[in-house]
């Protein structure tokens, strides 16, 4: 009982799917190659978004450090660093400090304090109606 192919057909069907499973390795390798660059893409687009973050922090804290003066405090002795033309607290003592836009600090009178404090409570309640 015969099928109708002879040796020569048998060897172009065999030949055929050989070129298929060829082709067929050839895409699947052809889309791990697109999905392993979509990969380094993406872990390349992270890492200029994490240099570009920590560019910014390294911005930023330079322009705080040299807007900022390290002074001790007169009420306490702790270490503080107070931006230059400012008025600051203490975190250890309360004490209210001016520090002048060239760097030199002194410490407010109590009243003075309060004065500083009475404004910044009337400014935040004016914001927050």
């Amino acid at each position: 009982m015969g099928f109708g192919f002879d040796l020569g057909d048998l060897i172009d069907i065999g030949l055929q799917i050989a070129r298929s499973v060829e082709a067929r390795d050839e895409l699947n390798a052809a889309q791990a190659r697109a999905q392993a660059s979509r990969n380094e893409a993406e872990r390349m687009r992270h890492q200029a978004a994490a240099e570009a973050k920590a560019l910014e922090n390294r911005r930023l804290a330079e322009k705080i450090a040299s807007e900022s003066v390290g002074i001790d405090c007169q009420g306490c002795g702790a270490k503080l660093a107070v931006r230059k033309g400012s008025i600051s607290f203490c975190a250890y003592c309360g004490s209210a400090i001016r520090v002048t836009a060239e760097g030199k600090a002194s410490v407010l009178s109590p009243e003075a304090r309060k004065a500083v404090i009475d404004r910044a409570r009337a400014e935040h309640d004016k914001n927050n109606q």
